[in-house]
């Protein structure tokens, strides 16, 4: 598509970027990222990760801009196509679909009882949730929407369990509600769910299972793992050395037999693998984009539209649906044996 085809429905400061190949293009790129993206990430990452350490939320804010960074980059070449109209609001959109991912793929258990106590809240009944002045999106008893939200440290820092008692305290189920309701009198303030479901996490002793990798293209396939990271507070560093492993035989594959399985590798609740490879420290976006025979900013581009089904990943090998469900069958197989074998020293 033309660059004149793109200068529809555009904020006008991305409109003015559009095939921009001037030198001052790259100091208006800096201006860009430093002005919108950064504000947009550090919120994201504040009110959605602030449970995490911050190592944690570190690896998430350099992703969130080297991602929306790519995409800036790939609008001045012209390259992307979907009229971007308020760059502020998607950059704020973008960075928290990226954080809420990142739990996702990383801490399912923990997204679960975030997303459990986020649904709580919008029956109204004993809790409500609402968006504080700071964009932050808490939960509180219903005279508290004044209130200012608590923030770190909180006050069961260090001593969770301490700090509960000995007071019945559930995860999920009938008991949630009043859970969640004594809580919030123990604080005293509002607070965002996903703090709210660490700390019960910690009260009730339960633990995310780690990364479970599932290369069947339909994700209930326990039997077909391909990598069980085990539990630890930490499973991503824990898994580091088996994530690091199993790209460096992906990467020995046939190039469309390692696209065919990356594009669709999900995790047992169907979310997309591939990006935990990044996530996780063990390959940069450029070798991941090589990997599939791709310019880094179109990797960016389909990151968050992963994974991909048979028709998508055929069209985009140039072949067909049983060519792709063999080449993928093929990968996974040749990839579980080699998991399976004692790592060479």
């Amino acid at each position: 598509m033309g660059v004149d085809a793109l200068q529809q429905d555009w904020d006008p400061r991305l409109k003015a970027l559009i095939g921009d190949a001037s030198p001052r293009a790259a100091e208006r790129l800096s201006a860009l990222a430093l002005r919108t993206i950064d504000p947009a990430v550090r919120a994201a990452t504040s009110t959605q990760l602030a449970h995490l350490t911050s190592a944690d939320r570190a690896d998430v804010t350099t992703m969130c801009r080297d991602r929306l960074s790519s995409l800036l980059r790939a609008v001045q070449r012209g390259e992307r196509t979907v009229p971007i109209a308020d760059l502020d609001a998607f950059a704020r959109a973008s960075a928290e679909g990226m954080c809420r991912d990142y739990l996702r793929r990383t801490r399912p258990l923990h997204a679960r009882v975030a997303n459990r106590i986020r649904l709580l809240a919008t029956r109204g009944v004993g809790v409500l949730g609402w968006t504080t002045p700071k964009g932050q999106t808490v939960v509180g008893l219903p005279s508290w929407t004044d209130r200012v939200a608590a923030e770190s440290p909180y006050p069961w820092a260090g001593r969770p369990k301490e700090w509960w008692g000995r007071n019945h305290a559930a995860v999920d189920g009938a008991a949630l509600t009043p859970t969640i309701v004594r809580l919030l009198e123990l604080t005293g303030q509002p607070i965002e769910a996903g703090v709210a479901a660490s700390v019960l996490l910690d009260i009730t002793g339960a633990t995310d299972g780690g990364i479970h990798v599932d290369a069947s293209p339909e994700g209930d396939e326990p039997e077909l793992a391909v990598l069980d990271a085990g539990v630890g507070v930490d499973h991503l560093a824990v898994a580091r050395r088996y994530l690091d492993r199993a790209w460096r035989e992906l990467i020995d594959m046939p190039a469309h037999m390692r696209a065919a399985l990356l594009l669709s590798l999900r995790d047992h609740h169907g979310a997309a693998l591939l990006p935990v490879f990044h996530c996780a420290g063990v390959t940069p976006l450029r070798l991941v984009a090589e990997a599939l025979a791709m310019k880094p900013d179109e990797t960016a581009a389909i990151w968050a539209h992963l994974p991909w089904d048979d028709r998508a990943i055929g069209r985009r090998l140039g072949l067909t649906g049983m060519q792709v469900l063999n080449a993928r069958t093929a990968a996974r197989s040749r990839l579980l044996r080699h998991m399976s074998a004692e790592p060479a020293e």
